[in-house]
């Protein structure tokens, strides 16, 4: 969308592969059954946020797995409840008003182009990640964003892996036609003709 949008998702990916291999821990409530449902209006702000149609966000369901919305929405609002409700209004509001979903986004992420610096921002630029790593970058934001250490408790303000299931299905390996380490197809599969495209957008 914009230059600023990239660079969060680069500063991210730059990140992860340093994160990950230093064993950073588990979201602790995401073996917790029964989170609520998130709200319809969050699916479709991440879907405005990542450019992906809403009903392709959720990879196919796994027994015991809970659907990602509910897990970034329930990990948002144990964070920042007031900065997640105040994300969904102005989501709802300007969508409400007709507007198109890049257009969304960047009021949501941007502000006279740069990173939009209140609790909007800061949990726009996390749920986004989420559904693109797998992680809750809250360390990364409050380093490159001060400020929104203000609007997370203390306990996010650090990188958690939001679960197995969502890093498994990051959209950063979907978009990349792979598996990540680990969870790869049974043995053989190497020997197989890579799968399409549809298989990693809707089965993964």
């Amino acid at each position: 969308m914009s230059l600023t949008r990239r660079s969060v998702i680069k500063g991210a990916g730059a990140a992860g592969s340093l994160l990950l291999a230093g064993g950073i821990r588990v979201w602790a409530k995401v073996e917790q059954p029964g989170l609520p449902s998130a709200p319809h209006d969050y699916l479709r702000l991440s879907s405005a946020l990542l450019g992906v149609e809403a009903a392709a966000l959720e990879p196919a369901p796994r027994p015991g797995a809970a659907p990602l919305a509910d897990t970034f929405h329930a990990l948002c609002d144990e964070a920042a409840p007031v900065a997640l409700a105040a994300l969904l209004a102005e989501f709802g509001q300007a969508a409400a008003g007709g507007a198109a979903a890049p257009e969304i986004a960047q009021r949501l992420l941007e502000h006279e182009g740069e990173p939009r610096p209140d609790g909007v921002g800061a949990i726009a630029r996390l749920t986004m990640l989420m559904w693109l790593y797998g992680v809750w970058y809250g360390g990364m934001e409050t380093a490159r964003m001060p400020g929104s250490a203000d609007f997370l408790a203390q306990a996010h303000r650090t990188a958690l892996v939001v679960s197995v299931h969502a890093y498994r299905n990051a959209w950063i390996w979907r978009f990349a036609q792979t598996f990540p380490a680990g969870v790869a197809g049974a043995p053989g599969a190497w020997s197989e003709p890579p799968p399409g495209l549809a298989r990693f957008l809707n089965e993964a």
